[in-house]
């Protein structure tokens, strides 16, 4: 009896220690599992690098303020190079590109071809050509099949800022991209920080995915216009078109213009006499024909009347 007693007492001399140790790696198993779950869902919730990833890729297209559209393929095909072009230049290969003469950026045309299928999928297809204005020439060097980008002429451009990101579908997202307008050092504060900007403009830029990544598929206006400075943003100006006179787009020119259209007209061309002198011949009438309610006598037939022949021409005026 006491023998069975000694046994039961050694059997349960190591159930402290063992349960102890068995709580221990229950609570560090708790905390790491839980650990891991706050980690994922921060990461999920908080998707701030995917954010900048998307603003550098649609950076060449906020900076332009694109108007929106449902397909690419229906973006006019200067928009689409200009797009491209961008895109190209500061990408990843911009170091390796060389320069012209007049400082322009000499871009080939088959990294413009890849740049617009990542930018807006593989339905786009570009027709290389220059074009541009008098500002912003893109000139296509058909002989090199290059194109000459002007690459100091972009400046004081809105920033896009990806305030959310909205899953549509497997493979749709709708981005609601904020315009953030250039910086001036009216945005500084009371110690000279630039601070945090607010956009002025919002629109929804929806992306679809392939084989190759994401791509920009429309560009859409926000459900509801309305927000604070939606309407605000104003496009950069363009140069006066074609139906301006000279005059017009060149102040210098007006005074001439004005004074040679006066000296241009004739002196003395005695409108103003001929105006005096039949409004006088209009006055005379209604006499004549009292004149002749008052008992004159009538002309007799086919001898001419005294007083219906004109006046001597030195008469007039």
């Amino acid at each position: 009896m006491n023998r069975s007693i000694f046994r039961a007492g050694r059997r349960n001399r190591y159930a402290a220690p063992i349960g102890g140790v068995f709580i221990i790696l229950c609570l560090v198993g708790f905390f790491t599992v839980a650990s891991f779950c706050l980690n994922t869902t921060k990461n999920l919730l908080d998707n701030s690098a995917r954010k900048k990833e998307f603003e550098r890729m649609l950076l060449p297209v906020v900076i332009f303020d694109p108007v929106p559209f449902e397909n690419p393929v229906n973006i006019d095909n200067a928009s689409l190079l200009q797009y491209s072009i961008w895109s190209t230049a500061i990408g990843e290969k911009r170091s390796q590109y060389e320069y012209d003469d007049a400082g322009m950026m000499i871009i080939p045309a088959s990294d413009i071809d890849v740049a617009a299928q990542q930018l807006f999928g593989p339905d786009v297809r570009l027709e290389h050509r220059s074009f541009g204005d008098l500002q912003d020439s893109y000139l296509y060097e058909e002989e090199i099949r290059s194109y000459h980008v002007p690459i100091i002429t972009i400046t004081g451009f809105a920033t896009p800022r990806v305030e959310e990101i909205n899953k549509m579908s497997g493979d749709t997202i709708e981005l609601r991209m904020g315009y953030v307008p250039p910086s001036t050092i009216l945005d500084l504060d009371e110690n000279n920080n630039l601070g945090d900007p607010e956009p002025e403009k919002y629109m929804i830029y929806e992306l679809r995915k392939n084989r190759s990544g994401w791509y920009l598929y429309a560009v859409k206006d926000v459900p509801g216009a309305g927000l604070p400075g939606a309407n605000d943003f104003q496009p950069p100006m363009e140069l006066p078109g074609e139906d301006l006179s000279i005059s017009e787009m060149v102040p210098e020119m007006a005074g001439n213009a004005g004074s040679s259209s006066v000296s241009s007209a004739p002196e003395g061309d005695g409108s103003s006499d001929e105006g005096s002198s039949s409004d006088g011949e209009g006055e005379e009438e209604p006499g004549e024909d009292e004149g002749e309610g008052e008992g004159e006598e009538e002309t007799p037939e086919g001898e001419e009347d005294p007083s219906s022949e004109e006046p001597p021409p030195e008469m007039q005026g």
